[in-house]
């Protein structure tokens, strides 16, 4: 067996620098993109040399620039310790989140199991699942296609969405289900399903608490929660709202919301940003002001407790994303967790501050050259 296990290894090794490469190409491409944003900023001398220095005793080696002049296009706010997306999704995440493991666990369909334990939490109710093609009903039993057409012939609203292999808001469908049809598509229940392949999962559609919908009600508006492991402790990097406009029922920023960040009381920022570094004081549809905008201090500091609880409950993953919400009631709510293809700028950019703060020197050392 040692050979085989040597084999393996090697393997994995390979499949690990692929992944690697390709994610590496992506995240340049991207970063071409956002190049008038990046133009728009012009580091001092001083900056620069910060900069390299701290990346040369941290990581070993310095970096380009582009990605602290990007995040410093939004917010105005320079900082030498940004964390490069680059460094965040070629070196930290595969070093924390060991793949296959990241990829089992990142299955939606699996956080009822993995958190439903957890006091004042609210994980939406599920319908229906499928696994690989096979169908299962809020219970876990199976049923068959008919069966789980069926099941939702007259279920009415609810959110359709993939477990596994997702991508910024993109695989996910609001549907309201009368007589074996969605109502808003014109398609059979079958014909919605067989869009989502063989790993969805089909959910209550949670009601957003007041102090969120009057920000946005078109969508669920969410949390994004950064919280990582470091010297036996769990730590939450700074938090960003994600919100929905011009009548989307999306809030991701890739899809045309508008993100902003939060401070420690529960107020939001003056301003937040869409992807492309447009600024606002208003909500684009709402109008509401963010300055001073509480979102309550209590709020935050139960988001954040729930995290921390549920980061605990999976130790064999180093760094996770978080979507959460408020729902009527002023439970916490779980949309999902990211394992894989996870994020540093966003959170980063809306709120002019490293991801990590002071332990960036510590997470830069990790993943050292």
């Amino acid at each position: 067996m040692g050979t085989v296990h040597t084999i393996e290894n090697h393997l994995t090794a390979i499949s690990r620098t692929i992944r690697r490469v390709l994610v590496s190409y992506s995240e340049r491409q991207n970063i071409q993109k956002k190049r008038k944003l990046i133009d728009k900023v012009s580091l001092t001398e001083t900056q620069k040399q910060e900069i390299k220095e701290f990346f040369r005793k941290n990581y070993g080696k310095s970096l380009s620039t582009a990605w602290h002049r990007l995040y410093q296009s939004y917010t105005g706010i320079y900082c030498k310790d940004y964390f490069p997306e680059i460094l965040f999704s070629t070196r930290l995440e595969p070093k924390l989140n060991p793949y296959r493991e990241a990829e089992i666990l990142g299955d939606k369909s699996f956080l009822p199991l993995l958190f439903s334990g957890i006091e004042g939490l609210h994980i939406p109710q599920t319908y229906l699942s499928c696994v690989k093609g096979i169908y299962r009903n809020g219970n876990n039993a199976l049923l068959s296609p008919a069966e789980a057409y069926m099941s939702l012939f007259d279920r009415g609203k609810c959110v359709v969405k993939k477990t596994i292999d997702t991508s910024s808001g993109r695989d996910v469908q609001i549907c309201n289900f009368v007589g074996g049809q969605d109502i808003g598509s014109s398609l059979a229940v079958r014909e919605v399903l067989e869009k989502f392949g063989n790993n969805f999962v089909v959910q209550e559609l949670i009601h957003q608490a007041d102090v969120l919908a009057t920000l946005n009600p078109s969508s669920v508006n969410t949390f994004r929660v950064i919280t990582y492991i470091l010297d036996d402790r769990i730590h939450i990097c700074p938090i960003a709202l994600r919100l929905g406009r011009s009548s989307s029922d999306r809030d991701n920023i890739h899809y045309g919301g508008v993100c902003i960040g939060i401070n420690a009381d529960g107020t939001l920022k003056k301003e937040a940003f869409s992807e492309q570094g447009e600024h606002f004081v208003f909500h684009p549809d709402t109008k509401v002001k963010f300055s001073g905008y509480n979102i309550g201090g209590g709020n935050l500091t139960r988001i954040k407790e729930t995290v921390l609880k549920m980061h605990a409950n999976l130790p064999y993953l180093g760094i996770l994303s978080w979507d959460m919400s408020l729902d009527t009631e002023g439970a916490v709510v779980l949309i999902e967790v990211n394992t894989t293809g996870q994020s540093a700028w966003f959170c980063q950019m809306v709120n002019g501050e490293s991801l990590f703060g002071e332990n960036t020197g510590k997470m830069l050392q990790l993943i050292r050259k």
